[in-house]
């Protein structure tokens, strides 16, 4: 069962969609607000139902502030342990997670494999397709372990706070190194590396600096989504140009379509009537692509992960304290929004009061470990 919301926050948000209503005669945008109103209310009351299943195939990453958690297809849930971030190895048959000192890599039952002393480790990135090694932040250095722990090993002393993206195999790329990663640096380059030798491949011009970076799943581009701005890259560094978000967003989260040149963006603006966020697929494949607004929300969406078929997109809606499965592939006027509801008591059982709300951070190949 739904457990209702505390009256002042339910008041809060009658206020802010009264204030949006008004926005609607006060605005020429009024079309864009009316399916704003019309978002928030239908997904957030009736709709919604608590985390029994999930819609697609795969195993589903989440961060609680108990730690990160294994999802199933039929819903059953197992917590890791006690671990800050969180990621899939290739294939899901391991997780690298840390702690405050300590890069560690897990089975998804919660069984060590090997852990490595380390400060403050953040960020780890699995590398695909074989899962050879692992690339993460610990301050302001960028570090690469193999994947069996062994080798660890500095790869540039000076980065952004940004999670680094390894390239995809790309066997076509005259490029040097076949274990290339993608990093930011802290005046906004872009900089591709070779994981190995350490050379430098290319590196971008200045620019804001990103907030995520990520390739398309042929390698053939890669995204630096930095604000309402995301500029484009070839594999071999030739920028491609660049997109903009619609005005007033700013991106939150951004992540390659399992297939294809489809990009998905949540992003959010303060408005007449408080923070709202919207959920958007970009086609990148071309200059002119088109622009799909998924859903529209009152409050902050916090988490974004496509299911391993590409049929769903799972964005967590954290004022809301439901997680939202959208079908981007559906047209809009046919688009039914599958909702979790109650997901913070879920991923936190036992505790009292209000609790942390917890982020999907992946969605991974079979239930089996397969891809």
């Amino acid at each position: 069962m739904r457990h209702a919301a505390p009256l002042p926050r339910r008041l809060a948000m009658a206020l802010a969609l009264a204030a949006l209503a008004l926005a609607l005669v006060l605005t020429p945008a009024g079309a864009k607000v009316v399916d704003l109103v019309r978002d928030v209310v239908q997904p957030g009351t009736k709709n919604a139902r608590p985390l029994t299943s999930l819609p697609a195939p795969g195993q589903l990453l989440v961060n609680s502030t108990q730690g990160p958690w294994v999802v199933h297809p039929d819903g059953s849930q197992r917590l890791l342990g006690d671990y800050r971030d969180a990621t899939w190895s290739p294939n899901a048959f391991f997780v690298a997670v840390t702690s405050r000192d300590h890069l560690t890599a897990v089975e998804p039952d919660g069984t060590v494999r090997w852990s490595l002393p380390r400060p403050n480790p953040t960020d780890p990135r699995w590398e695909p397709p074989d899962g050879y090694r692992i690339a993460y932040r610990t301050g302001t250095s960028m570090r690469v372990v193999v994947g069996d722990g062994t080798d660890d090993h500095l790869l540039d002393s000076r980065v952004a706070p940004t999670a680094p993206a390894w390239r995809p195999p790309v066997p076509e790329a005259k490029l040097t190194g076949a274990h290339v990663l993608a990093l930011a640096k802290p005046d906004g380059r872009v900089e591709v590396i070779d994981a190995d030798t350490r050379d430098i491949l290319w590196r971008s011009s200045r620019g804001p600096v990103p907030t995520e970076l990520d390739w398309s799943v042929d390698g053939s581009m890669l995204v630096a989504v930095s604000g309402s701005t995301l500029r484009l890259f070839r594999t071999n560094g030739e920028p491609i140009g660049t997109r903009r978000l619609p005005v007033g967003i700013h991106a939150t989260s951004g992540a390659f379509a399992p297939t294809g040149s489809t990009f998905a963006i949540t992003g959010s603006s303060n408005e007449r009537g408080g923070t709202h966020s919207v959920a958007l697929t970009l086609d990148l494949g071309s200059p002119t692509g088109g622009t799909t607004r998924l859903f529209a929300g009152l409050g902050r969406f916090d988490g974004l992960s496509w299911s391993p078929n590409g049929e769903w997109l799972l964005v967590g809606w954290r004022d809301a304290n439901e997680w939202l499965f959208l079908p981007p592939n559906t047209p809009g006027h046919e688009r039914h929004v599958k909702t979790a509801a109650d997901v913070s008591r879920q991923f936190n059982p036992g505790s009292i009061g209000d609790s942390a709300f917890p982020r999907p951070i992946g969605w991974c190949c079979s239930a089996t470990g397969g891809s």
